[in-house]
């Protein structure tokens, strides 16, 4: 199926789709192929469809427009074309808003982790030469002092005038996006995406055509706006002109979305993923179309978990800040091979190199490692990186965790390796366990011992509550490496029972 007809199948263009195609064209000329375009398109057609939900209720697609409109005006005041915005912003309409309008005015946008420190922020603020830093709740006093003079600070609900902005003919000014990475493995970096206009409209296209999404469907989304997932998600939502529900993180609060608001597509990382089915009780969701999860590996255990609960629903997607998606697992990929991340998406230009099968994409080495089955699915096996040699053996961190995990009292589990006199590299396992079951260190060192080969056994257990993790899911390792480098030394460690 082609893009326009994957396009044409989903609705996105209404009931009149000669009409819709040329109204979309028009304001992608008019103001660029930005997400300012497709909310002022779905304003002009469907002024009062439901755009948004926050915790504040519902906002219209004309009333998000004029309030975007109302900050691009207010960001012109500080900002010039070309100079750079700092978006540092929970989720939430007014965050939504002022991204849009920090794109309709050409701004650079650095979108900003909330989870980053007074001094990270500081840093990126002098290295990406914020003119504007606009931010919520008590970050303007956390962060007086931290900025450079030549950074403005506003908060974001003071970013607005009673004047929209004057749309006098001119050619569009499109702002460029910057993300940074998750910061899992060090100091957040800022980048840019290395996806090309006509590689994204195939992958475009092939999700269209892969997806049951369909324009209109309630979408709920608990993952944050400021990272590449979720920004994708309000792509999407504002393209199919669906109500995107901006939902709190928290199992009750996930639960009553789904079973109050008819929604059929949920959008998700695999932390999220579990704690919904752990949830008390045997809640249902018959509304749901989709479950599409991904920023953080999917095991196979869960994804056959999630099937058995929702149905034929969960989709699992690969990819990264850098490269876009690269792959797509469907229900029928996830029955046939639960740990996959299913096959690569058209238009993308993939290659696994060197004997470990290093992905990598469009010439961009992602630094993760897999393998293809002889049906094409992909499977991952952990970052290059992250690659451990114990006592002469390869030990990927991500298959002892699998290992692990597969013991009955083990929730989760995280592996790093620090040094070891007898060894060269040592493991230290933190330890989650599952509920209502109970464990010392060395009872699991003991039972786990004749389980795995000798120089795969972790050396020291740790439990811990929970393991830490960003705002998407993903494993913070180097939080862990940090605790394992604290808690030991090479001559702490014994060889392994």
């Amino acid at each position: 199926m082609s893009f326009l007809a994957a396009v044409w199948h989903s609705g996105i263009l209404g009931h009149q789709p000669i009409q819709g195609a040329l109204g979309l064209a028009w304001t992608v000329l008019r103001h660029g192929p930005t997400l300012y375009a497709l909310a002022a398109w779905n304003a002009h057609r469907t002024p009062d469809a439901v755009a948004l939900v926050d915790e504040n209720g519902p906002l219209t697609y004309r009333a998000l427009l004029r309030r975007a409109d109302g900050k691009a005006a207010g960001l012109s005041r500080h900002i010039k074309p070309g100079e750079a915005v700092g978006l540092l912003c929970g989720n939430s309409a007014d965050f939504v808003a002022a991204l849009l309008a920090s794109l309709q005015i050409g701004a650079r946008t650095v979108l900003l982790n909330t989870s980053l420190s007074v001094a990270e922020i500081g840093r990126i603020g002098q290295q990406q030469r914020l003119g504007l830093l606009v931010c919520d709740g008590d970050w303007p006093q956390r962060l007086r002092g931290h900025l450079g003079s030549e950074t403005v600070l506003i908060h974001v609900t003071q970013v607005c005038t009673a004047q929209r902005m004057a749309l006098a003919p001119r050619l569009p000014r499109v702002g460029q996006l910057v993300l940074l990475t998750s910061g899992s493995t060090g100091m957040p970096r800022a980048i840019r995406s290395r996806v090309g206009l006509r590689a994204g409209w195939r992958v475009a296209g092939a999700l269209l055509e892969i997806l049951p999404l369909r324009a209109g469907a309630p979408t709920l989304l608990p993952l944050p706006l400021f990272h590449g997932h979720g920004l994708a998600a309000l792509g999407m939502g504002l393209a199919l002109g669906a109500p995107l529900h901006l939902c709190r993180p928290t199992t009750e609060a996930l639960w009553r979305t789904l079973q109050t608001e008819g929604i059929k597509v949920l959008v998700v990382v695999p932390t999220l993923l579990h704690r919904l089915l752990a949830a008390p009780g045997r809640r249902a969701a018959p509304a749901l179309h989709a479950v599409i999860c991904g920023s953080a590996p999917l095991s196979a255990g869960l994804a056959t978990a999630t099937l058995e609960r929702f149905g034929e629903v969960l989709f699992n997607v690969y990819g990264s800040t850098e490269t876009g998606l690269i792959s797509l697992a469907t229900p029928a990929d996830l029955r046939a091979a639960p740990g996959s991340v299913g096959r690569v998406l058209p238009g993308v230009e993939f290659e696994l190199q060197g004997g470990e099968g290093r992905v990598i994409v469009g010439g961009h080495d992602t630094g993760d490692l897999a393998s293809l089955d002889p049906d094409g699915r992909l499977t991952l096996h952990g970052r290059a990186d992250e690659l451990l040699i114990c006592g002469g053996e390869n030990v990927l961190p991500s298959s002892l965790e699998g290992r692990i995990a597969a013991h009955e009292a083990v929730a989760e589990c995280a592996v790093v390796g620090v040094p070891c006199a007898e060894f060269g590299t040592g493991l230290h396992a933190f330890v989650v366990l599952r509920h209502g079951h109970q464990r010392t260190p060395e009872q699991l060192q003991t039972e786990l011992s004749p389980l795995l080969p000798r120089t795969f056994r972790p050396q020291r257990i740790t439990l811990l509550e929970t393991l830490p993790r960003s705002p998407t899911g993903k494993l913070l390792r180097s939080q862990l490496l940090r605790e394992a480098m604290m808690d030991m030394s090479a001559t702490d460690l014994k060889p392994p029972l």
